[in-house]
């Protein structure tokens, strides 16, 4: 993973869950990462689709587990 990936969007995290972007490693996860839950996830990847410029699907938003597992999706885009 690019570790400026890695910081934008641990910063869009951030924004929609109210931790500390400095807190985000790879291993960051919902239902563990204080504010990261359902809601926030959605609201996680509407950041990333209007920032970056992509789209991500349902299916593919289905394996995201952890932060490092979204940084690896966006890369292959």
């Amino acid at each position: 993973m690019r570790d400026g990936l890695h910081e934008r969007l641990a910063a869009l995290l951030a924004d929609v869950c109210g931790a500390p972007a400095s807190s985000l490693g790879p291993d960051a996860a919902p239902g563990v990462t204080p504010g990261w839950d359902s809601v926030a996830t959605l609201g996680f990847i509407n950041a990333i689709e209007d920032e970056l410029g992509i789209s991500i699907t349902t299916a593919e938003a289905m394996t995201i587990k952890t932060l490092g597992d979204m940084a690896r999706l966006v890369a292959a885009k």
